[in-house]
């Protein structure tokens, strides 16, 4: 992490088919070709616009990590390929976290 970051907002992107989906829950290897992006962040604001950028809350979790509030998305009608987006946060601290969560929505 570069001097001046207080973060990481790590944005992942995993395809899946809904025929996949189990109870809810998209199957673990879908995550193996997940798509990945990490941005260090030298303040609040930074991963406030990293994570609204993709149109992800916290609220549509209820919890530390965010998603997309309509859930996933079909990427591909053709084949019927659906994407889920969501946030995670890495190294702030509980006060950072708690401003970005709060932000964010």
């Amino acid at each position: 992490m570069s001097s001046g970051s207080i973060g990481t907002v790590r944005i992942t992107r995993v395809q899946f088919f809904e025929a996949d989906v189990y109870d809810g829950s998209i199957p673990q290897e879908c995550y193996e070709n997940a798509v990945e992006d990490e941005f260090q962040c030298d303040c609040v604001d930074d991963a406030v616009r990293h994570i609204q950028s993709e149109g992800l809350t916290f609220e549509a979790t209820g919890s530390d990590w965010a998603a997309n509030p309509d859930g996933s998305v079909i990427v591909d009608y053709a084949t019927g390929r659906r994407e889920e987006v969501t946030a995670h946060l890495s190294l702030f601290s509980p006060y950072h976290e708690a401003a970005i969560i709060e932000a964010v929505g």
